[in-house]
């Protein structure tokens, strides 16, 4: 009887932790974006990266920063944002274009990152 509550446990256990996913998790390519488009000229220049988000890390180059929760924020005016809470207070906020699309800065320069898997 109690492997059987134990394993009902676990079952439960299991089962809350992955709906804990914020739905971002996976193989991203990175691309340097403008407005300008001397800048965006540019930017093919500089290449793609390969950028993989998990359930609370994000991993570039063989680095992988791990956070206390990555999470998704919808703000007053109804735009979406992919956090990046760190130790304390800290948050990183990615702009959530579409669901395989983050955006990070502004018109004149932007880091674009698009899901490959």
């Amino acid at each position: 009887m109690m492997k059987i509550i134990k394993t009902v446990f676990f079952v439960t256990l299991l089962s809350f932790l992955a709906g804990c996913n914020h739905g971002f998790e996976g193989e991203y390519t990175t691309r340097i974006g403008s407005d300008n488009e001397l800048i965006d000229g540019f930017s093919g220049l500089l290449g793609e990266k390969k950028v993989i988000i998990g359930r609370n890390y994000i991993e570039s180059d063989g680095t992988r920063t791990e956070y206390d929760e990555i999470f998704v924020r919808t703000s007053n005016n109804g735009k979406r944002y992919l956090i990046f809470k760190s130790e304390g207070s800290e948050q990183e906020a990615w702009q959530i274009v579409d669901d395989n699309t983050l955006k990070k800065g502004n018109q004149l320069v932007s880091v674009i990152l698009k899901k490959v898997n």
